[in-house]
């Protein structure tokens, strides 16, 4: 009889323990469904939403006869093969951030330079200021070679004159020139709504070369053998009359590499 009655009573005991346990372990479980119920409200409340990282539209305008050819539209053209570097320049930014599009100098769209009625920089502003709307976050790039260059300029100095001004995060300027351009010449400064630019230039006489140093400006002298691009039986940069220095320097590897990854430390920034 002892024994049975110890063993009931470490039955009742042990029952009671375990409906304790089942008792605190369904609370416990409410509890925490609760707090999961409350979590996403307390946190819409308390944290700004978080938004996706913005997108960046990058311009890329060609120079003078720049035109792709049409085996580079169509990407059969081999890297050395064609009729634009910048096109070129283009088809390698390859990044889920970024939007590229190609405009020849005159604001014509790849292929059409010849056109007879070019729309020139407003073409180019229209599809800054229709991209802003769209994705009001992102971030605006433009690169312009040669005369294209000189289009980058007036696509800024355009985007700020007007009576809605639109920022340009970066710019970059591959040995852009004005020569031949009527009523043309080097502009004297940044527009003021450029942030920052990086300025690719030849000693050629016809282009711009080195700008007045400012702080939103980063000018690399191509002719300079510090910066490397100037190598024995390379490209003439550091030529005051070398045309083909200035043709090539659309189509260097080590430019374009340089230029690409200044242009998507912009696109990454947070």
């Amino acid at each position: 009889m002892p024994i049975k009655i110890a063993r009931l009573k470490l039955i009742r005991s042990t029952s009671i323990r375990l409906n304790s346990l089942r008792r605190i372990w369904m609370f416990s479980m409410l509890c925490v469904s609760s707090v999961l119920q409350l979590l996403p409200q307390q946190l819409q409340a308390q944290s700004p939403a978080v938004l996706p990282r913005p997108s960046a539209l990058v311009v890329l305008i060609g120079g003078m006869d720049s035109d792709p050819t049409v085996a580079q539209m169509n990407r059969t053209a081999r890297r050395h093969e064609g009729n634009s570097g910048m096109y070129r320049l283009m088809s390698d930014l390859k990044h889920p951030a970024v939007s590229a599009k190609y405009f020849n100098w005159n604001g014509t769209d790849a292929g059409e330079i010849k056109s007879p009625q070019p729309p020139g920089t407003q073409a180019i502003c229209n599809c800054i200021r229709g991209h802003v709307q769209q994705v009001p976050n992102s971030r605006v790039i433009v690169v312009g070679n040669s005369w294209g260059g000189h289009t980058a300029w007036e696509v800024c100095h355009q985007l700020v004159e007007s009576s809605e001004p639109v920022a340009i995060d970066y710019v970059v300027f591959l040995d852009p020139s004005s020569a031949g351009r009527a009523g043309n010449g080097r502009p004297a400064k940044l527009p003021v709504n450029v942030n920052q630019a990086s300025n690719f230039h030849t000693r050629n006489l016809f282009g711009w070369k080195s700008w007045p140093k400012e702080s939103r400006l980063e000018n690399i002298d191509l002719g300079d053998q510090k910066h490397g691009f100037l190598t024995p039986g390379g490209p003439a940069y550091d030529s005051a009359f070398d045309f083909s220095a200035h043709v090539a320097a659309e189509w260097d590897e080590r430019i374009h590499t340089e230029m690409r990854r200044r242009i998507l430390t912009f696109v990454e920034r947070p």
